[in-house]
């Protein structure tokens, strides 16, 4: 997890309790998404949520595929 960088210009916030709610779900059912890493500026492009979930959990990884799209 100390790897992954959240992008600092993402918009998108999650509650608590919604963290707290993924937290729930990857520890009840694993991974079901990754989080995705650009691959140009290093930044989570998604799973934001799911990141913030695994930090909560204590989890010292992170199911991740990086993003090799150019556009």
């Amino acid at each position: 997890l100390e790897k992954l960088v959240p992008n600092p210009r993402n918009p998108n916030q999650h509650p608590q309790s919604q963290v707290a709610l993924l937290a729930k779900v990857i520890g009840h059912q694993g991974w079901r998404s990754p989080v995705v890493v650009s691959t140009r500026s290093g930044f989570i492009v998604a799973g934001d949520g799911r990141y913030e979930a695994a930090k909560a959990l204590g989890l010292a990884a992170a199911h991740s595929v990086r993003n090799l799209a150019t556009s």
